[in-house]
């Protein structure tokens, strides 16, 4: 049977730690030297080799939110000291058309790392994509 992997757990896992259990998405290990996003399955494109976030569409109380803030402030981390990596959490949706949506599982993915490639700090949007 899998394992039922909690938010916390799966930043654990990664080796990060997010600043609130209640609303961080991504977390930066002590070191600096490691951050961890969580992201959406049904957001992924190409299987898993590409996953791109817009801040407009049906998320529009998460720009601007702690945890969108927190998020963007790590993926600008791991593009400017750690050559854009970053280790994954992948979350799924309870209800994929639901606005805000709730996670109804959860789990890392320690051997899926993925390269900040585009980032754009002032709308949030952001590509990754796929390098391990």
């Amino acid at each position: 049977m899998a394992k039922n992997w909690t938010l916390s757990q799966s930043f654990e896992r990664l080796g990060t730690v997010p600043k609130n259990k209640r609303w961080s998405w991504s977390g930066r290990s002590a070191d600096g030297k490691k951050v961890s996003v969580t992201l959406w399955q049904d957001l992924f494109q190409n299987g898993t080799m590409i996953y791109q976030s817009t801040a407009t569409g049906t998320e529009e109380g998460w720009v601007g939110s702690n945890g969108h803030l927190e998020l963007i402030e790590n993926l600008v981390w791991a593009r400017d000291h750690l050559d854009g990596e970053v280790s994954v959490i992948i979350a799924v949706a309870k209800d994929k058309t639901a606005s805000p949506r709730s996670i109804a599982e959860c789990f890392p993915q320690p051997n899926l790392i993925m390269r900040v490639i585009e980032l754009d700090e002032n709308s949030g949007d952001f590509t990754l994509e796929r390098i391990g």
